[in-house]
């Protein structure tokens, strides 16, 4: 039996006495039903889509509906064999579908939560394994900036005792000078003396340098705290 024919059946026994027959002449054209329910909702051009042990679903003029056997008269009931017991076992199986669906829904969630949770440890001891390198690294370029400024600061210290002896006596006699490139001899009344030039010279250029070292070691300190204290907060929020 088409669908056609199939709902004829079904308007005749659902809605006699209701149901709105659209006959024509020609017998090519469709007969188009309109039908009313008992929960009151009214189907328009409808047709038998599909028919299931709870109930059957209807196309009609403004989309589809299933219409479970409890909203159909007692005659209609019959006529699609509806059969309680059946019904609730197709419900049952459905439910019992949807629960097992959600249970392994669920289980992969939890398992998907798992595996993000020891993503997210590897990631935080990686990223902590990482700020250990950083900090070690700050550390032994404090220590090699700190002996550079330590030396440096030496010469210059040297510079300046070197310095100092070339103008220590007044009497113009020539005396021995211990310099960062090895001992002179200078007249110390000589105010044009190369050696002495040449240490006010080295005196000037060291202490340059040793002020830029000694704002390296204050730069890298800087940085050392900051990423000692990054560690810190990685380490404790990892706990």
């Amino acid at each position: 039996m088409n669908h056609t024919a199939h709902f004829a059946v079904l308007a005749a026994l659902m809605f006699a006495g209701t149901a709105v027959f659209a006959a024509d002449t020609d017998k090519s054209k469709t007969v188009s039903h309109t039908v009313k329910l008992k929960s009151g909702k009214v189907l328009e051009d409808a047709v038998v889509l599909d028919k299931r042990p709870n109930g059957v679903t209807l196309g009609y003029k403004d989309g589809a509906a299933f219409v479970p056997y409890t909203d159909m008269p007692t005659k209609a009931q019959e006529y699609f064999g509806y059969d309680p017991d059946e019904a609730a076992k197709y419900e049952k199986k459905i439910e019992d579908q949807k629960k097992a669906n959600q249970k392994a829904a669920e289980k992969q969630k939890a398992k998907e939560q798992k595996q993000k949770t020891e993503q997210d440890k590897r990631n935080k001891e990686r990223r902590i394994a990482q700020q250990e390198q950083t900090v070690r690294k700050l550390e032994l370029q404090l220590e090699e900036a700190k002996k550079k400024l330590q030396n440096t600061e030496s010469i210059v210290s040297q510079d300046r005792s070197a310095l100092v002896s070339t103008v220590s006596n007044n009497n113009g006699a020539r005396v021995s000078v211990d310099t960062p490139w090895g001992v002179s001899r200078v007249r110390t009344s000589s105010n044009n003396s190369a050696v002495r030039n040449k240490l006010m010279k080295e005196v000037d250029t060291m202490s340059v340098k040793r002020d830029n070292q000694a704002q390296d070691v204050i730069d890298l300190q800087l940085k050392l705290e900051s990423a000692q204290k990054t560690l810190d907060k990685l380490r404790e929020s990892s706990n």
